[in-house]
């Protein structure tokens, strides 16, 4: 293993590109699932969660990339991986990685495809049957994450200026109604004591759901020609957009009603955001933006998972096996089409478990290998080095390991989703 030292004549490519690239990765399913699993803990412990993820995730995504500057351009995880843990490591965290990206992509062309069979109807006045809408959905959006990593950093620009725009003006519309006693003075009786602390507990996985980004590490590197310190800025630029976003949108959610009117409104099946966002809407510009806003955050997560998982697979086929390009171009984007296809809506059963396997290959192996290969390369020799030094490392493993037991007790019904 030779320590990769490049020099980068090249024009520095812009910071928004790669945090255009975070952004649009992270966001997605989160501006539907954190709304409702908050209810329990409310906004004020909303904040304290969504900083704690936020720098638990920069942490992972910075142990990664610390890793992978020892090894040459191209090197994914598994290659890393492999060399450092050995192949029966490399194997199980694949399938960790790879379970969670296909079941990723598996949720978003199905929502995906009913955006299709939406506008078309809108626009034209023609039913589309659910397999166009998918081909036509994968097809379209498909070949974006097949470009270049500066196009596609560029086409999702664009997308989160949309959303940026939307978001602006959907929060703005909610914020104006926005009752400060509903903010800070949670509803159930034990608010102000241990009681809480379940509910805390039960959001960790879905906040790491909804910040995640780890996949995107060799498409930042290659983004910006082998630079670390301009990689870790765009991460850390666009976690915190990311999570300034989120608190927004908690804020204007949790401020046009009460704690208890929300748990009710959960306990009536009525559990999902387009709900919620119907009752607090005046008009319906609202409505449709926030279907418009919903859509574009799905389709700007795709692309960027898609090229994450990408990545992952042409290092395993082409970087380890020596075989052509074309398989893993395909294999990307036909299992989770043909699932969607097939079992509309079957991804709801696998996503907790996706989570878990998140938090697996995009948490505990970048810090077990961040301590392995500062063990092999002395730090003073190493091109970059995660801030926080030994703490890091141990900070996002142990974060890691309580996502996994909390995932588990939620899977035994151990803890509890909304209070009474």
């Amino acid at each position: 293993m030779n320590k990769l030292n490049v020099s980068n004549p090249e024009k520095q490519v812009s910071l928004m590109y790669g945090v255009a690239v975070v952004t649009s990765t992270a966001i997605g399913v989160g501006m539907m699932s954190l709304p409702i699993v908050s209810i329990g803990m409310w906004f004020p412990l909303s904040i304290f969660v969504i900083a704690i993820t936020a720098v638990y995730i920069i942490s992972a995504g910075s142990l990664l990339l610390e890793v992978n500057m020892n090894y040459p351009p191209g090197t994914g995880i598994h290659s890393m991986v492999n060399d450092l843990m050995g192949g029966k490591h490399a194997m199980f965290n694949d399938f960790m990685m790879l379970f969670n990206g296909f079941i990723l992509l598996y949720a978003y062309i199905t929502v995906g495809t009913e955006a299709v069979q939406f506008y078309i109807d809108k626009i034209v006045g023609f039913e589309l049957n659910n397999v166009l809408s998918g081909l036509l959905f994968t097809a379209f959006f498909g070949v974006i994450f097949y470009t270049p990593p500066l196009i596609i950093s560029r086409i999702l620009s664009v997308f989160i200026g949309l959303m940026v725009l939307s978001f602006i003006y959907i929060a703005y519309s909610l914020g104006i109604n926005v009752n400060l006693g509903n903010i800070l003075l949670p509803s159930i009786e034990n608010s102000h004591s241990f009681g809480l602390l379940p509910f805390v507990f039960i959001t960790l996985p879905f906040f790491m759901a909804a910040m995640g980004f780890q996949q995107t590490i060799p498409m930042l590197r290659h983004l910006y020609h082998d630079n670390p310190q301009r990689v870790v800025r765009s991460i850390f630029l666009g976690i915190t957009l990311v999570s300034c976003i989120y608190l927004v949108w908690l804020f204007v959610i949790m401020g046009n009603q009460s704690q208890n009117s929300m748990i009710l409104q959960v306990a009536s099946g009525e559990s999902s955001l387009e709900n919620i966002v119907e009752t607090l809407s005046r008009s319906e510009d609202i409505k449709a933006l926030m279907f418009f806003f919903v859509q574009v955050a799905v389709v700007t997560s795709f692309v960027g998972v898609a090229k994450g998982l990408l990545d992952y697979l042409m290092d395993i086929f082409v970087n380890h096996f020596k075989l052509m390009a074309v398989y893993p171009k395909a294999l990307v984007i036909l299992p989770p089409l043909l699932l969607s296809l097939l079992f509309p809506y079957g991804f709801l059963i696998a996503i907790g478990f996706a989570g878990l396997a998140g938090a697996i290959w995009g948490g505990i192996y970048p810090a077990l290998m961040a301590q392995i290969i500062r063990k092999r390369i002395p730090t003073d020799d190493m091109e970059f080095v995660t801030v926080g030094g030994k703490y890091t490392p141990w900070f996002t493993l142990l974060y890691s390991f309580l996502i996994i037991v909390v995932m588990l007790l939620e899977l035994v019904d151990f803890l509890p989703k909304y209070p009474n």
